[in-house]
């Protein structure tokens, strides 16, 4: 179906997973209850740095040290939280709740909120304007909102200095705006309870109020805070590659409105392939340690379709192109109105970036 947005040919979800399916091996789609065994990991990681920083009273550098390592398993738990709560891990619903808790613990982040955000809300609406809640929507809606306005010089490309601490805030404060803003503009609370919300969040927040009374600023400092900014870090560099470059689209064709980035393998498996996000958007009830056989269906069907780059040139991107779209395959520069082309299917721009 041609859409009259865009001048390549969009098609739903459904019917990419229809034709992808076929290809598959149902082992692709059980649940994989190995992957909790990460959790236990990183907590212990996480415990351990903590302990060494209370007990130790450690040199700056060590707690620095201290601090990347508990950031970077608070991301990976933030991932494995993600895949629970897509019911790709275990069965048990109040186990996938501890996961979330776990996951999610650092931001303040309701897994109950997450579920109705990210499973319903962006994968039901995924690059459709003002709906999808993980976008910076149209010129037109950036000049209405002073609000959006504000937030967009956070983001790559925008050219302002406060866009280099996006990677290192963004996930937090998107969280906090999804609990303010969008839940309530887009009646998120209609689907799940706002005081199971409320309490979850609040529930967070006095655990690291504890926290933070009973150890002491300075150890709070490499016990909390800087592994948040880690931890915001090693999840915003996925989620905004994976979605900032991309088309808008009215239809929710993955093809399009996704882009899935590479990385050395032993990252990808470290990070639970994460980053295989068109992979996940056809399959999201898919662990994503079977995302690699998906990616091999995909490029075999669909070929330079299928949008795939090194995460590291998808970050550079980010910071050369704004983040506004003017029309539906167009990004904007809101204040010079200088005009970039997003990353579509098949677009000569992109086969171009894979033969850097």
């Amino acid at each position: 179906m041609e859409t009259t947005s865009s001048r390549y040919e969009q098609q739903p979800v459904q019917h990419y997973a229809r034709k992808v399916r076929r290809h598959l091996p149902p082992v692709v789609f059980q649940r994989n209850p190995a992957r909790a065994l990460w959790l236990p990991v990183h907590l212990g990681i996480i415990v351990a740095a903590a302990l060494y920083v209370v007990r130790a009273v450690p040199p700056w550098y060590a707690g620095i040290l201290c601090a990347l390592l508990a950031g970077h398993s608070w991301g990976c738990l933030g991932f494995l939280a993600h895949e629970a709560l897509h019911h790709a891990i275990v069965k048990s619903r109040t186990a996938e709740r501890l996961i979330g808790y776990a996951g999610f613990g650092l931001y303040g982040l309701s897994p109950t909120l997450w579920s109705v955000w990210h499973n319903q809300a962006h994968h039901g609406n995924t690059g459709k304007p003002v709906v999808d809640p993980d976008g910076y929507g149209t010129l037109g809606f950036w000049r209405k909102s002073a609000v959006v306005r504000a937030l967009e010089k956070m983001a790559p490309g925008s050219g302002s200095a406060r866009s280099g601490a996006f990677f290192f805030v963004w996930f937090s404060i998107h969280s906090f705006l999804v609990l303010v803003f969008h839940s309530r503009r887009n009646d998120y609370y209609a689907r799940v309870s706002r005081c199971l919300v409320y309490a979850e969040s609040a529930g967070m927040l006095l655990f690291w109020v504890a926290v933070g009374c009973a150890v002491g600023a300075h150890a709070f400092l490499f016990i909390y805070v800087l592994p948040l900014l880690v931890a915001n870090a090693v999840i915003m560099s996925y989620i905004a590659t994976n979605h900032f470059l991309n088309p808008l689209t009215e239809v929710n064709d993955p093809l399009a409105n996704t882009l899935s980035v590479t990385g050395p393998r032993w990252l990808e498996r470290l990070h639970l392939q994460f980053g295989y996000h068109v992979e996940h958007h056809l399959f999201p009830m898919m662990s994503g340690r079977h995302a690699p056989a998906v990616r091999t269906v995909l490029v075999r069907l669909y070929g330079e379709r299928y949008l795939n780059m090194p995460q590291a040139r998808a970050v550079r991107l980010l910071y050369q192109r704004p983040k506004v779209h003017d029309t539906h395959d167009t990004l904007i520069d809101p204040r010079t109105l200088k005009a970039f082309n997003a990353l579509v299917p098949g677009d000569l721009s992109m086969a171009a970036l894979q033969a850097e």
